[in-house]
């Protein structure tokens, strides 16, 4: 369903990466297909200080050179 539910997450200020845009949350999500069944990635499209944890999720996919992440928006 590409659906889940997101169990906990940071908010993170300090770059991993030098072109890195910060904050960002890095989160575990819980997948709607299967009870403890989880995903750690990112939750991007929202402010960080609206994320918060049981709040509904879906998978977008962000393409870089041949390689397919998959992140996280509220869903709606």
């Amino acid at each position: 369903s590409g659906r889940g539910r997101i169990e906990s997450f940071t908010i993170n200020f300090q770059p991993w990466l030098p072109d890195m845009q910060v904050p960002f949350v890095f989160a575990s999500i819980e997948l709607q297909e299967q009870q403890n069944l989880r995903i750690a990635s990112m939750v991007v499209n929202t402010n960080p200080e609206d994320v918060a944890i049981g709040q509904t999720v879906e998978v977008i996919f962000e393409q870089h050179e041949d390689v397919w992440l998959p992140l996280f928006q509220p869903a709606g």
